[in-house]
């Protein structure tokens, strides 16, 4: 065990390392410099971490309808591969805040991020695939709770799996091992972009891949066998909005401003999924990351954005707590470090919602 968890921290660190050198360099070809608090309408920037993914469609919301600037602040944005890259550049303290899935998880744990909202949350789009040819995909419900789940430990002790480390696809593949039985230690677990490991599936390099969208859909339309998704487990996944604790002492004001146009940009997604839709086309294009439409309509119809009118029946924080908690069980986060999702778990801004 001890030897699979120093495999798995260095290869964190790896993508991390590079994530921020990139983060760097972009932090100092960017309009306005590290550190700067205006632009040149002499606007207070808040620095937000984004990444090409529906997770900062609210975000993008706000930029690209210039709330921000109708509320007295300006968005300086940067954009990261996953959350392992955006958790390193915060220890380097270049971004206010942010949003991410299971990476807040290590974010809380050894970078001291806080949570202070969350921005959406799904049921579908996570999942681990197999080639159909896979012994994996002959074996279904050999856990009776959950009868579209495959696999058992016969057919996936051994297994090589590729993944991002630290990521939502991590967590549902330790979910998928959990309910077949399948401890962590006895599958190979490597680390790898999405996009790659996916080519790595279809050239026969590996046994099994965790995905998410837009690949999630490929290999749904290749014929490719899921054989554990998120929904199947029963789990409902939640990205959270993060923040640096240094910046929530400084620019409390605009970041409570940034959270009531979180909100306001859920609600306005979710009742226009043509709108949501262009939107996603034209971010992830200017990211590089573009996709088709299909894909972007059924990345959409997954996801429900947290509006204001949510946080009446939501608890901030649970979510990261299942994460934290599980993460602990598999021994793969010391469980002195729970302490951290109670004290970096910053219900302020979410019961200040609306207020300017």
């Amino acid at each position: 065990m001890k030897k699979i968890l120093r495999r798995i921290v260095a290869l964190s660190l790896a993508l991390a390392l590079v994530g921020c050198s990139n983060a760097v360099g972009a932090a100092k070809n960017s309009t306005a410099s590290k550190g700067a608090e205006t632009t040149g309408t002499d606007l207070p920037v808040l620095r937000v971490a984004m990444m090409p993914f529906v997770t900062s469609l609210p975000a993008q919301y706000i930029k690209a309808n210039k709330l921000d600037e109708k509320n007295g602040f300006k968005m300086e944005t940067t954009m990261y591969a996953t959350g392992a890259p955006m958790n390193e550049a915060l220890a380097a303290d270049l971004w206010d805040v942010g949003a991410m899935g299971a990476a807040a998880v290590t974010g809380v744990a050894n970078y001291d991020m806080t949570i202070i909202g969350e921005v959406l949350e799904s049921q579908d789009g996570l999942g681990v695939f197999v080639k159909p040819e896979s012994k994996i995909a002959t074996v279904k419900g050999f856990n009776p709770s959950y009868p579209n789940v495959y696999g058992d430990p016969d057919t996936v002790k051994g297994a090589k799996i590729l993944l991002p480390i630290g990521t939502a696809q991590h967590f549902t593949t330790l979910k998928w091992l959990e309910k077949i039985g399948v401890k962590a230690e006895d599958v190979n677990i490597v680390n790898m972009e999405t996009a790659q490991a996916y080519q790595a599936l279809k050239a026969d390099q590996a046994d099994a891949v965790a995905l998410n969208i837009p690949t999630f859909f490929d290999a749904k339309n290749d014929g490719m066998v899921q054989v554990g998704n998120l929904a199947d487990m029963g789990t409902k996944y939640v990205d959270m909005v993060t923040g640096n604790k240094k910046s929530l002492e400084t620019k409390a004001e605009i970041i409570q401003k940034y959270i009531n146009l979180l909100a306001e940009a859920g609600a306005a997604l979710n009742a226009d999924q043509d709108m949501a839709t262009k939107l996603m086309m034209d971010y992830l294009k200017e990211a590089g990351a573009e996709t088709s439409e299909e894909s972007i309509r059924g990345d959409l119809g997954r996801v429900k954005f947290i509006e204001a009118s949510d946080w009446k029946n939501r608890e901030l924080g649970s979510f990261a707590k299942e994460l934290g908690e599980f993460y602990i069980g598999l021994g793969q986060l010391d469980a002195s470090l729970m302490d951290k999702f109670n004290t970096n778990i910053v219900k302020t801004f979410v019961e200040k919602l609306g207020t300017k």
